[in-house]
């Protein structure tokens, strides 16, 4: 996708909570990379939860970088509701999405970029060749691989990773997979690409590297019984024709 006479290129949807020891310098590292490609971005940080400095913190980039908008997604609380209400304002010709701890890096967007004059979805993918998922206990590695298999049986989506936080949209595809999507927490990645393949939507699966921070704010036994139970939400939401395309 070329960025010549583009007003806006890309929207940069960074949802956050708890995240007060990474998001200023993720912020910077969006902005410093955007820079270096001559790119017109805007950063919308979905901060949910006033448990920490998270937006305090976001507020003041704000402040000295003009294209960054925070939002108090904490009515929406849950990934899945706060990059659902940064992808409902978002302007760019293209739209994405990281996690606060930039744990795969967004100079890797250089990669998915290109591909979207091909298809309408690129999501990043720790386990196809030439990917990498960096350090983690045997647990947690049990618990990705678990969900994916239970995602590929109960959904029948083939790809082999469905959370690596990078995703890159074309506007349109963002705009009516966000605004069909109805899970608040971790599971929206899984109901994204549902609807996307239910839509015909052409979806590329690439290679990234992920080195999360060491400090995970995610409960995962929690997490691990709320996402089995939204898988089987998206089955029953899409047997009631709870998604149009």
């Amino acid at each position: 996708m070329s960025t010549a006479g583009a007003e806006l290129f890309l929207s940069v949807v960074i949802p956050v909570y708890r995240g007060e020891k990474v998001i200023e310098g993720t912020i910077d590292a969006v902005e410093r990379h955007a820079a270096r490609r001559g790119w017109e971005i805007e950063i919308l940080v979905a901060a949910s939860g006033h448990e920490d400095r998270s937006q305090e913190l976001a507020e003041r980039a704000a402040a000295v970088h003009g294209n960054v908008v925070v939002l108090d997604t904490t009515a929406d609380f849950g990934k899945g509701g706060a990059v659902r209400a940064g992808m409902a304002v978002a302007r760019g010709h293209a739209c994405c999405f990281i996690d606060a701890d930039n744990g795969v890096s967004f100079d890797q967007i250089d990669k998915a970029l290109p591909l979207l004059d091909d298809y309408d979805l690129v999501i990043g993918s720790r386990y196809v060749t030439g990917g990498e998922a960096g350090r983690r206990s045997l647990a947690r590695r049990l618990v990705s691989r678990g969900g994916n298999l239970l995602m590929k049986v109960l959904l029948r989506l083939p790809y082999e990773d469905t959370r690596a936080p990078l995703k890159v949209f074309r506007r349109d595809a963002a705009k009516h997979l966000f605004a069909s999507s109805r899970l608040p927490g971790f599971g929206f990645d899984s109901e994204i690409l549902f609807i996307a393949r239910r839509c015909g939507y052409r979806i590329f699966e690439l290679p990234v590297t992920w080195q999360p921070f060491d400090e995970s704010t995610v409960n995962v036994r929690v997490e691990v019984l709320r996402s089995m139970f939204e898988l089987f939400q998206v089955r029953w939401n899409a047997l009631v024709g709870r998604y149009r395309c």
